[in-house]
């Protein structure tokens, strides 16, 4: 546990580290995956929660995955910034990078049923596109890599995202 908190501990302090100027907005999500943990694809679907201002988005997901007899749970916590924003500035089509760490767990009920839980830590990128004032998709990939699983090396996700402000 003391490693799960260094791990998320600066991610809270950069999120917090928002402008007091900017208006912050609440959202929730749903998202789907194309996942690929080591040679396995697998399809994922994932609720979110964040909070966005004009420069930065922070949020946490959870995402669960099943192929076979393997099934993939993850706890994230993501934050991004806008990319060339000024060349953005009055399109609905916003450029974006960021950071992801998380945790994962990795259940196999084969045979010999097996559970490997680790760390996930990474890089995403991405275009959202923004319907009206309460709506926006998301088109991103997102590459991780693990700490302490035995049988994943790395994840490489390709994600679509709608998000609701409120």
């Amino acid at each position: 546990m003391k490693k799960f908190n260094k791990l998320f501990l600066p991610l809270l302090l950069l999120s917090s580290m928002l402008n007091a100027d900017d208006k912050i907005y609440s959202f929730i999500g749903i998202q789907t995956s194309a996942s690929t943990f080591e040679n396995e694809s697998a399809p994922t679907f994932g609720i979110k929660y964040g909070k966005q201002s004009n420069n930065y988005r922070t949020s946490i997901s959870y995402n669960y995955g099943e192929k076979g007899s393997n099934y993939y749970q993850t706890a994230m916590m993501q934050i991004d910034t806008g990319v060339l924003t000024r060349t953005f500035k009055d399109m609905a089509f916003k450029p974006y990078v960021g950071a992801t760490i998380g945790v994962m767990q990795q259940n196999d009920d084969g045979l010999i049923p097996t559970r490997d839980r680790g760390y996930i830590y990474g890089a995403n990128t991405g275009f959202t596109y923004i319907l009206n004032d309460a709506v926006d998709l998301d088109l991103a990939y997102r590459y991780l890599k693990t700490s302490k699983l035995e049988n994943i090396d790395k994840i490489q996700d390709v994600t679509f995202s709608m998000h609701y402000f409120y």
